[in-house]
């Protein structure tokens, strides 16, 4: 059991890296004005966010998909939030959007701690 939270911990995490960074060099080839600039970082993304998918299926192996899927998303949704657009791309950050990060935050953590609860058998 411990092995197992261990490596999800790791392709949670994996998972993590490879999407936002996926998510930053798309977002560079977007705004590239060479050719050859929005190549590569669009090669470079779709290859990022390859990884991304085999950390993803990897989680899939051990986690149920309710709780693979809004883990993951959650993750990255918080990944490309605060460090993607305001770390690497310094865009604004308003309130709301605070706001928006402190739910998922917590619906991460609801889904986190609601599969480590024992489940019931339905009737």
């Amino acid at each position: 059991m411990k092995n197992a939270a261990i490596r999800n911990a790791a392709l949670l995490a994996g998972y993590f890296v490879f999407v936002t960074a996926s998510n930053v060099f798309l977002k560079l080839s977007a705004d590239a004005r060479e050719t050859w600039v929005l190549a590569v970082m669009f090669a470079a993304g779709n290859l990022v966010g390859f990884l991304g998918i085999l950390a993803y299926t990897g989680l899939l192996r051990t986690l149920p998909l309710h709780v693979a899927f809004p883990l993951s998303r959650g993750l990255v949704v918080l990944g490309v939030q605060l460090f993607a657009s305001l770390v690497f791309f310094r865009e604004r950050f308003t309130p709301r959007e605070a706001g928006g990060v402190v739910l998922v935050t917590a619906g991460i953590i609801l889904v986190g701690v609601s599969s480590a609860w024992p489940r019931e058998p339905s009737p």
